[in-house]
């Protein structure tokens, strides 16, 4: 099955509903041409993001490092 993405006048891949409706807003994707096919591969942000955005005053919980660790592991075996 596919469907048809169409290119705005703006310079905008409008997705087709059913893939659009996968994603949220603030996705952020990888795009490159491989001859006349265009890819797209979703961007998954960090675990480690959480640790970066923490504030300064209120640091996270070893249970919260903890299962962001696990996280990150999971991440790298996959």
């Amino acid at each position: 099955m596919f469907e048809i993405a169409t290119l705005t006048h703006k310079d905008t891949l409008q997705l087709p509903v059913e893939i659009s409706k996968r994603f949220k807003a603030s996705d952020r994707f990888i795009v490159w041409m491989d001859g006349d096919t265009l890819h797209l591969k979703r961007m998954k942000p960090s675990p480690l993001r959480v640790v970066e955005e923490a504030p300064y005053e209120e640091p996270l919980s070893l249970d919260e490092i903890n299962q962001i660790v696990h996280e990150v592991r999971r991440q790298r075996r996959h």
